[in-house]
């Protein structure tokens, strides 16, 4: 039996029609000036029987992703579902690999309404929402459908608030990503003392910082398109993520081994610019919630159909699997150190999680 199988059984438990005019001012195409972003994603965005419908307004969607990704391939549902509920009167481009920018230029974008949708991960918001940062701390979701219902609840919901009151950003849902592990280019790490002075390269977020500063490893943030080239040139040592975006992005190419930490469940976000969504009608808002409410379902669910997968593809690709001791990595995480930890409503939003303070 693989070393690294008693992880992975935790891993599968843990299991408008609006006036052209008013749009435009919000980067929203309307009628058939719209040009798709790929042949793929125009497709899919006006999948079926409504193929030959001219949509009354086109919106613009961006993520970091692969096409291969799944979380592109969730993109591409929630397109096919607004062109569905919306009776192709509706469409929604989607731009993968960040072709539209970096995951901190999408958000500015949005902030700005010079960007329709995106693709927003929970620590991204950390850098404007301090409170924003209670999502995505480590070892607080036991399981897949433990983050849902946390997600679903009042610790989703408070943060929501708080982010489109801060940043004029909307979330229309939470999408559950797997857990993130640890790839290393040249040691395994066994226990947490291996991580002393890791050069690990994180998203640019002050969650991700402070957890790894504390486990006495030297984050670096360095924008997702760059990490291949960090880690093949030495400027970072080890990365950490979902197994599907390792290998999506091929850096199974440049890691040695994959340290099974499980040590965040770092969500992510269907977003909109309120600016644009309040162009909308309210017919089309609904439209545009209810396909998030429904897609984020279904990339919940390729979360966990993928789980075991993606790891024998680790395996297959020839990086050695390291059992980490996760009880030493959870034994230097101190809650209270984190901003988000810092606030009245950060401490009931942890305390509504089940984090002990």
């Amino acid at each position: 039996m693989k070393q690294y199988i008693n992880r992975r059984d935790f891993l599968k438990a843990a299991g408008v029609t609006a006036a052209a005019a008013a749009l435009a001012g919000c980067g929203v195409t309307s009628g058939s000036t719209a040009t798709a972003s790929s042949t793929a994603a125009s497709s899919t965005a006006a999948a079926g029987k409504y193929d030959d419908v001219k949509a009354d307004v086109t919106l613009t969607m961006s993520h970091q992703m692969a096409a291969s990704h799944s979380i592109n391939k969730t993109a591409e549902e929630f397109a096919r579902l607004v062109a569905e509920k919306s009776e192709g009167k509706m469409k929604v481009d989607v731009y993968s690999a960040a072709t539209l920018g970096t995951e901190t230029e999408n958000l500015q974008a949005l902030t700005n309404g010079t960007l329709n949708l995106a693709v927003i991960a929970a620590e991204f918001y950390a850098n404007y929402v301090d409170e924003a940062g209670c999502l995505c701390l480590p070892f607080v979701y036991s399981s897949y459908d433990d983050c849902a219902e946390k997600l679903a609840g009042e610790a989703g919901t408070t943060v929501a608030q708080m982010i489109l009151d801060k940043t004029n950003v909307r979330i229309l849902d939470y999408y559950v990503l797997a857990f993130r592990q640890i790839f290393t280019t040249d040691k395994p790490l066994n226990t947490v003392n291996d991580m002393s002075g890791l050069i690990i390269r994180i998203p640019d977020s002050s969650t991700y910082k402070e957890t790894f500063t504390q486990l006495g490893a030297a984050p670096t943030p360095v924008a997702w398109g760059e990490t291949y080239t960090a880690l093949d040139t030495g400027l970072v040592s080890a990365v950490e993520n979902i197994p599907e975006s390792i290998m999506s992005a091929s850096m199974q190419e440049v890691c040695k081994y994959v340290n099974v930490s499980n040590h965040i469940i770092g969500p992510t976000t269907i977003s909109v610019s309120e600016q644009v969504f309040q162009k909308l009608t309210e017919e089309q808002q609904n439209i545009l919630t209810e396909a998030a409410k429904e897609v984020c379902e279904f990339g919940l669910n390729a979360t966990k159909d993928g789980s075991d997968a993606n790891f024998d593809a680790l395996e297959g690709a020839g990086l050695e699997v390291v059992d980490t001791d996760v009880d030493s990595l959870k034994a230097k995480i101190n809650y209270n150190a984190y901003a988000c930890a810092k606030t009245d409503v950060g401490k009931q939003i942890l305390t509504s999680m089940g984090v002990a303070l």
